[in-house]
């Protein structure tokens, strides 16, 4: 199994989020796997942020659009000058797109922190053309189900993130399909030993930003020089698997296509 410092991502990641491996550590995969696949245009980029992710996986392509809730991500993205047309919407209420104007939607991490599900697959489908693809990053049921501290921390972090949908590949196929999406498939990544390990570092940093739960050890590493960080964490986290095999992962690269009404 490939490990993340063999990642061609590794280096990218962990200088622009040195203050916050854990991010970049979830995102070793979601990049590895978003940056093959084939996209079509016209493409749509769901919940795409800063634009920094898309970005890294595609940095030949002019995405046709993107969307999100934060206006100050949108205006970030429109200064990295990937994207045609960026539009500040609540995703899990109404897409500003026409019916089936995209071949191509992408999420990365997002869709699970959007409440209504159920709205925001029907709004991707109604946007996307018949035959187009749907890909969705996404950590599962399996993530939390293998938590390492106790269940008030998991209880907490979901809370704060906060993270409505831990699904297994059932419940993400069902959804799926309610909203007339075909050949669902998933690929996995973070075997159990990785995700442990993610899961309490993604819980001692979003507690520190998110809650305000100080830790006086990511204080001092704001101070210290950013090429002896990106280097100690390659020593910490350099060796741990990214890859997983089918079922075992606690993330998952979900991909689906839009079938006939």
């Amino acid at each position: 199994m490939k490990t993340v410092k063999e990642s061609q991502f590794f280096y990218p990641l962990f200088n622009h989020y040195t203050n916050s491996p854990s991010v970049a550590l979830c995102r070793i995969p979601e990049l590895e796997l978003l940056s093959q696949i084939q996209l079509e245009h016209p493409i749509l980029d769901h919940c795409c942020g800063d634009g920094y992710i898309a970005a890294m996986a595609f940095p030949k392509t002019i995405m046709d659009a993107g969307v999100d809730l934060s206006q100050k991500q949108l205006d970030t993205a429109t200064q990295r000058g990937n994207y045609t047309r960026l539009e500040c919407a609540d995703a899990g209420i109404a897409l500003p797109f026409k019916d089936g104007k995209f071949a191509t939607v992408i999420n990365n991490s997002g869709i699970e922190h959007i409440l209504n599900l159920d709205k925001s697959i029907s709004e991707i489908a109604r946007v996307l053309k018949v035959g187009g693809k749907v890909y969705l990053n996404v950590l599962n049921n399996r993530y939390f189900d293998r938590w390492p501290l106790s269940p008030e921390t998991a209880n907490s972090y979901r809370n704060f993130q906060p993270f409505y949908h831990a699904l297994n590949e059932r419940e993400w196929r069902d959804v799926l399909e309610r909203h007339k999406f075909k050949d669902v498939t998933f690929t996995d990544y973070f075997p159990e030993s990785t995700s442990k390990v993610l899961a309490g570092l993604d819980y001692r940093y979003s507690a520190h930003y998110f809650r305000k739960r100080i830790s006086p050890l990511i204080i001092l590493e704001r101070f210290l020089p950013a090429s002896w960080l990106v280097g100690r964490w390659r020593t910490k986290f350099g060796n741990l698997p990214w890859q997983a095999a089918p079922g075992t992962g606690s993330g998952f690269l979900i991909s689906a296509t839009k079938a006939e009404v």
